[in-house]
């Protein structure tokens, strides 16, 4: 049935009266992929010194809003909790280069710099956005999706930083993100 609506423009609708409507909803980050800004960041940690010990970095060195949007850890050995910290200051120390991959294979390169240190890399400041507690005994990895995204503007840092009771748990994830303009 078509209805005519205030505009004189014809609408597609149901018996009752109800509008017809074709809608698709998109995954942002599938979005971004496509336009060869996601990625992804494999890391192996072993802290193992007193804790807190920071030991991945990620700084958003680019134009454009980095949403972190799902982050995959495991840990084999004790249990242990880890912090995402936002808007840390300084530089890391001693700190060894991780390399994001694009999820378009063969895409461009993440403007950001990672690096990754089996110690602590000493940064300060920032706030903590959540906690999340490993267990040795999971089957697998733990994998946390965050339906608001952990948003790091241009010029911001943010760390993984080892909290739990045992510093000499091996921490290993992959942290995913995407890049989308400033709007």
């Amino acid at each position: 049935m078509q209805n005519t609506g205030r505009t004189g423009n014809i609408q597609d609708t149901t018996f009752e009266g109800r509008a017809l409507v074709d809608a698709s909803a998109h995954n942002p980050a599938a979005l971004a992929a496509g336009a060869q800004d996601a990625y992804a960041v494999p890391f192996e940690q072993d802290p193992g010194v007193t804790v807190p010990a920071d030991f991945f970095y990620l700084k958003n060195t680019g134009n454009k809003n980095m949403f972190i949007y799902r982050l995959k850890l495991y840990t084999p050995s004790v249990d242990t909790e880890v912090n995402i910290v936002t808007g840390v200051t300084g530089s890391p120390t001693s700190g060894t280069s991780i390399v994001p991959v694009n999820l378009y294979t063969g895409g461009k390169t993440a403007d950001v710099t990672c690096e990754g240190r089996d110690d602590d890399m000493a940064l300060v400041g920032g706030n903590t956005v959540t906690k999340l507690f490993l267990d040795k005994d999971f089957v697998g990895e733990q994998v946390w999706h965050f339906e608001a995204p952990i948003i790091l503007p241009p010029n911001t840092a943010m760390i993984l930083s080892n909290t739990g009771a045992d510093p000499t748990a091996d921490i290993d994830g992959t942290l995913y993100f995407y890049f989308e303009g400033l709007r």
